[in-house]
């Protein structure tokens, strides 16, 4: 069973910790490995390392991309020991798997976000946003962490046209209703303003 824990493209929507967690015992019911997709929503975007430590739930592989490089195209596989030990050190071919720049780039990121205290500012930050955006043309929130859906009166893509034309960058998603946002896990309060006082100037 494979599942993104909070869905990106699908309007960034939070699955939630009860439902994951009734996920993972069905899948121990059934003999089924339970797989997060967490390509988007980990490595810190929720305000912790992986969605899978924010809701408590141990799933038996989880995949991680996109953030784990910082741009730098690269991605990885976490296994449990259970599932490691099934596969074989020569069961998997790879044709860049393991090169030396994207493991320094993935080793540089993780360090990064553990000197910088980057999670609590992630959490501060998405807070902050769920906070003050909640105007113009917003009526509510969803996701976690900086993995932010906005839910709009008007059509989302008009509201993302409206924030580009003053240089905000937004995104739309499978739900026609929701705004997604994520930003930089860096993203200031001045930043947060700028974003509150263009949804407030395109009004509902």
């Amino acid at each position: 069973m494979i599942v993104e824990p909070v869905q990106g493209v699908g309007g960034a929507f939070d699955l939630g910790a009860e439902f994951l967690a009734a996920l993972r015992a069905r899948c121990e019911a059934v003999g089924a490995l339970l797989i997060f997709d967490e390509v988007q929503c980990g490595m810190g975007r929720v305000g912790e390392p992986f969605a899978a430590n924010l809701y408590g739930v141990t799933p038996d592989m989880i995949t991680a991309a996109k953030a784990l490089g910082n741009g730098f195209p690269c991605a990885a596989l976490l296994m449990s020991p259970r599932v490691a030990a099934a596969v074989r050190l020569d069961a998997l071919g790879t044709t860049f798997g393991g090169g030396p720049m994207a493991c320094a780039v993935i080793e540089a990121v993780i360090e990064a976000i553990e000197s910088e205290r980057l999670l609590e500012r992630v959490r501060r930050t998405a807070a902050l946003i769920r906070s003050r955006c909640i105007v113009g043309p917003v009526t509510a929130h969803q996701g976690a962490g900086l993995l932010v859906g906005l839910r709009t009166t008007r059509p989302a893509k008009e509201i993302h046209a409206a924030l580009l034309e003053r240089g905000i960058l937004a995104g739309t998603s499978g739900d026609p209703s929701i705004l997604r946002l994520l930003p930089p896990y860096v993203l200031e309060d001045a930043h947060v303003e700028l974003l509150r006082s263009a949804l407030s100037d395109i009004g509902a």
